[in-house]
């Protein structure tokens, strides 16, 4: 589970992590009463999950009061990513002399939480040559530990003390918390060498969510995701567009590195389950034309328990509603040359193999 931007930000302070003094408000009215508690200059941010928000206009910095209700206007009737605004945080804007990069995050191949950091923020992690890797132990994060990494940074004084901190902190949020991730980016340094995290992005290990009522109470942190729990589906939106459907976690996950391996991107994870009935493969077809980014679909289905003449019904009832992205399909297993006639008469395109498939969804074919 993916927290917004201030969502985050509320965990941090509640670990002590510094951020900049903010007001959420939901609609552009509300601005100008959050800009007296928070003066100006400002910095106004729409509230979505989606990537590129600044390259997209949704985030502007205002000097003065009309111009903020402007761009507050604005920025509410965006879209980002096919995603609407569903807030704005009205955040102090902030001095800074430098920025850095800072997350904690579990690293599945080491089986273990690792921290990271480099000395540029704002930039893609994995390009910047002064990346700093830190293992933690199960035990937690040290202060020694801490300590080196800010040393091979090349911090010192007050911001190297501060650095620590915000460190242990965020460590301590993630094993608190039972994070996959805390990123902050950037962390800037303010001119007396103090931090301030000017960015939030926090990802909740929904596996562990039981234990932790609280965030039960946050708003679904995307529409289609809480329509797809209520269906029961597994569904993650991704950035790119070509959705992905399957029956089984592992065949959907395998079905995404194919897709990646020839150059395509996924727009999203839908894992129907097994047994899946007409009814149900229904339901997410219906979801997946509802994502703006979805170009195209791949369906990639084995039929075990589950009938591939119920998905092939499904499938040809929902393209024949109306307009829908290209459909290529790959159904295999029980009944498939029965769900294969059904589908005959469709705009479906249908492939013996999941390379197949994927080769012609990525337009390789």
């Amino acid at each position: 589970m993916r927290l917004l931007e201030y969502q985050g930000k509320e965990l941090f302070e509640k670990y002590g992590i510094p951020i900049p003094l903010s007001r959420l408000v939901r609609s552009a009215s509300d601005v100008s009463s959050a800009l007296k508690r928070v003066g100006l200059p400002a910095v106004i941010k729409a509230q979505v999950l989606a990537g590129g928000r600044g390259k997209a206009g949704g985030v502007v910095v205002v000097s003065s009061e009309g111009q903020a209700e402007r761009e507050a206007g604005r920025i509410m009737d965006l879209r980002i990513g096919g995603e609407k605004t569903s807030a704005l945080l009205v955040e102090r804007a902030s001095t800074h002399t430098g920025e850095m990069y800072l997350s904690v995050t579990l690293d599945r191949s080491r089986r273990s939480f690792v921290l990271i950091a480099t000395s540029s923020g704002g930039i893609e992690v994995e390009s910047t040559k002064d990346q700093v890797l830190e293992p933690i132990p199960v035990s937690g994060l040290t202060k020694a530990a801490a300590e080196s990494v800010a040393d091979r940074l090349g911090l010192s004084g007050s911001s190297r003390d501060g650095f620590v901190n915000v460190a242990m902190s965020l460590e301590r949020l993630v094993r608190e918390e039972e994070c996959e991730l805390a990123e902050i980016n950037p962390l800037a340094t303010l001119p007396d060498g103090s931090l301030l995290a000017l960015d939030s992005k926090v990802i909740l290990d929904d596996n562990a969510l039981f234990r932790h009522p609280e965030f039960s109470q946050l708003p679904p942190e995307d529409p289609l995701e809480g329509e797809a729990a209520k269906e029961g589906f597994a569904f993650v939106r991704l950035d790119g567009n070509i959705a992905v459907v399957g029956n089984g976690a592992g065949l959907v996950l395998s079905t995404l590195d194919l897709v990646a391996d020839a150059g395509g991107k996924p727009a999203c994870f839908l894992d129907l389950g097994g047994g899946s009935q007409q009814s149900r493969v229904e339901a997410a077809l219906r979801l997946v034309k509802k994502l703006p980014s979805a170009e195209r679909i791949l369906v990639n289905i084995f039929g075990g328990i589950t009938r591939t003449t119920d998905v092939a019904a499904g499938l040809k009832n929902v393209v024949n509603e109306g307009p829908t992205a290209p459909v290529y399909a790959r159904i295999s297993g029980a009944e498939e040359e029965e769900a294969r006639k059904l589908l005959a008469d469709t705009p479906v395109k249908l492939y013996s193999t999941a390379p197949e498939a994927v080769k012609a969804v990525v337009g390789l074919a």
